[in-house]
Parts: structure tokens; C-alpha cells; sequence
């Protein structure tokens, strides 16, 4: 090995992580994305405003993903937006919806930030989201976003549909959100239909880091480029 190779491995080696993550707001990014920022208001499971404001915040691999799903919904289901609900959350938020919910049967849907791991959504890797139709409102999913019971689960979906309390129709739109993720590398979890993780939840804490970083910290696009989602 020359002494040229010897350099630039070192180099490698010596390499810090990058202390300023890239983070992007997802308004702007595309013209049919819908947003109904759910914890910046009190119209959540837990019932509190935890947001300061209602932005979708992901690392920018996450988003360019988000921006090539669309593209696949136009080019498949015309008609048919992303709808974000939860993006990024700041490590200090995380701590508020635990507060909110431990010690009562609801914290088992919230991750402890205690622990090691905490909640992918705080690596600025994980979406909640749903699909609307543009100017109409979402789609029947069989549950509403945050639905805290199995019958939001997919891992339970054939034995819902089996019983008749999930209808084919409700599973096909799961599909339609499930195939535009999907193509584009995003991993929905077996517990919430409406999460996906930018990679599977291990490679994405051992790739990046938990961030308390605040959304004011992120810059805005131009909002006229993006529109606002009808309210239900």
C-alpha cells in the first residue's frame, strides 16, 4: 500500500461526524405535499400542544424520499397526496410526550427518552403520514392517524379483514401508501400503519444520532410553493 493510500485512509479514520446534521423542512419541497402537524396542537392522543410550531422536519435523504414517493403517486395515483401528520421531534419533545402518558395504558404507544434509543422520529428519520385526495380530505384508512388499538396494527390486517372490522377497500388504500414508501426504501413498522422508518430502526440509530435540535434552527422554504391540506 503507497504511502498516498496510507494518507487518505487516515484521513478516513480521523473523519468526524458532521456536528451540524442536514436537516430540511419538507413545505416547499413539492407542490402536492399536505401537512396537518398534529402536536402542534391539542388535537392528539395526548391532548397537549407540543410543537412549537407545525413543521415537517426530516434529514435530507429522508426527504428527498418523500419528494420521489410523491412522484410516484402522480405518476400512479393521480389525485393523491402524502399527508404528514409527525416528523422529526426534538429529543426535549420526546420527553414531554412521555411525560404526558407514562403511568397510564398509553405509554406503551410512546418511546421512553430515557432510555439508549428513544424514538426514531428524534434522528430525523421517521414520518407519520397518511394520503389525501387534493382538495377533499383523507382517505379511509380503517383507523384514524394515531389510533391507539390493533385495528391500526398491520401486522393484524388479514385477521381484521377475516372478521369483516377491516374492509378490502381500507386495505388497498394501506397498500397505495405502503407501495409509494416502499419503492422509495422507507420501512413501515408492524404496530402503526401510518410509520415509516428511512431504514430499519437498528441500521438507523447505528447511521445517525438522537437530535435536540430546534425547529428554529431549520430553515423555511418558500411557502407559496406548497399549499395546506384541507381540515377533516
Amino acid at each position: 500500500m503507497n504511502s498516498l493510500v496510507l494518507l487518505a485512509f487516515g484521513i478516513l479514520l480521523s473523519a468526524k461526524p458532521n456536528p451540524k446534521p442536514d436537516l430540511v423542512d419538507l413545505e416547499g419541497l413539492h407542490q402536492n405535499f399536505r401537512f396537518d402537524m398534529r402536536y402542534a396542537t391539542k388535537d392528539n392522543f395526548f391532548g397537549q400542544v407540543a410543537y412549537p410550531e407545525g413543521r415537517c422536519i426530516l434529514r435530507r435523504s429522508a426527504a428527498q424520499k418523500m419528494v420521489e414517493a410523491q412522484n410516484y403517486l402522480d405518476q400512479n395515483h393521480p389525485g393523491l397526496s402524502l399527508y404528514f401528520k409527525d416528523c422529526y421531534r426534538p429529543n426535549h419533545v420526546q420527553h414531554i410526550l412521555w411525560k404526558a402518558v407514562v403511568g397510564t395504558p398509553k405509554a406503551r404507544y410512546v418511546a421512553n427518552p430515557n432510555t439508549k434509543t428513544g424514538s426514531i422520529h428524534s434522528y430525523g428519520a421517521a414520518v407519520d403520514l397518511t394520503l389525501t385526495k387534493r382538495g377533499d380530505k383523507e382517505i379511509d384508512m380503517g383507523t384514524e392517524y394515531d389510533h391507539l388499538g390493533k385495528l391500526a396494527e398491520p401486522r393484524h390486517e388479514k385477521q381484521f379483514l377475516k372478521e369483516g372490522k377491516l374492509t378490502k377497500n381500507q386495505l388497498d388504500n394501506r397498500k397505495i401508501l405502503y407501495r409509494a414508501m416502499k419503492k422509495v426504501g422507507m420501512k413501515r413498522i408492524p404496530n402503526e400503519w401510518w410509520h415509516y422508518n428511512e431504514f430499519y430502526s437498528k441500521i438507523v440509530r447505528k447511521k445517525y444520532q438522537r437530535l435536540d435540535i430546534p425547529f428554529s434552527a431549520v430553515p423555511k422554504n418558500k411557502p407559496a410553493e406548497a399549499k395546506k391540506a384541507p381540515k377533516k
